[in-house]
């Protein structure tokens, strides 16, 4: 997943760190075992979960005004084989056979993805947003993440209205989940 633009700003900056985190999350999950490697792949989701929520409801709005629907709606069919993917992992023993599969087969979709947003959806973007739009919009994407769901939830709509209805339920679930989780585990 490399950037192909030096110049991106806004907005997609924002999103393209985020893929450069992803990135680096997925190593995590491959190079750790056991309970390291849950908690990795722990970390991964909730990132997955709030970066993709934050740009069905921020950065792909834009496309559909710029006029890329093929795009977008390819990218959110992804985004929602992504999710469902995600749910099947999240109950599996990290250690096994099917979660390696899985896993690689995610990793390679992730990655694939990512690229075709910033060589396909991001240029145009570029194009056809003023430049001072997306930098406003950096700010609302980094407040979508805060209050987007920490999990992946197969069934959970694919757009920004989806999303901004039930959201914010599913997301005051998923933290509090976490909350617990954590403290179970001894973590502030």
């Amino acid at each position: 997943m490399t950037s192909t633009q030096s110049n991106v700003s806004g907005v997609l900056a924002a999103v393209q760190r985020d893929h450069r985190e992803i990135e680096q999350l997925i190593s995590n999950v491959e190079s750790r075992s056991g309970h390291d490697r849950r908690e990795a792949f722990e970390d991964l989701v909730r990132k997955l979960a709030v970066h993709e929520t934050a740009e069905e409801e921020v950065v792909h709005p834009l496309g559909k005004k710029a006029g890329i629907d093929d795009t977008v709606d390819e990218l959110l069919e992804e985004e929602s084989q992504a999710k469902s993917a995600l749910a099947k992992l999240d109950g599996l023993d990290v250690s096994s056979t099917e979660f390696e599969r899985g896993f690689a087969k995610l990793k390679t979709d992730v990655m694939a993805h990512a690229q075709q947003e910033e060589q396909e959806e991001h240029p145009r973007l570029m194009q056809e947003t003023p430049a001072e739009e997306l930098e406003r919009r950096a700010s609302i994407f980094e407040t979508a993440e805060k209050f987007a769901p920490t999990r992946a939830h197969e069934h959970a709509p694919e757009s920004a209205a989806g999303n901004l209805v039930l959201g914010p339920i599913v997301a005051a679930t998923d933290r509090m989940r976490d909350a617990l989780r954590d403290a179970m585990r001894g973590k502030d």
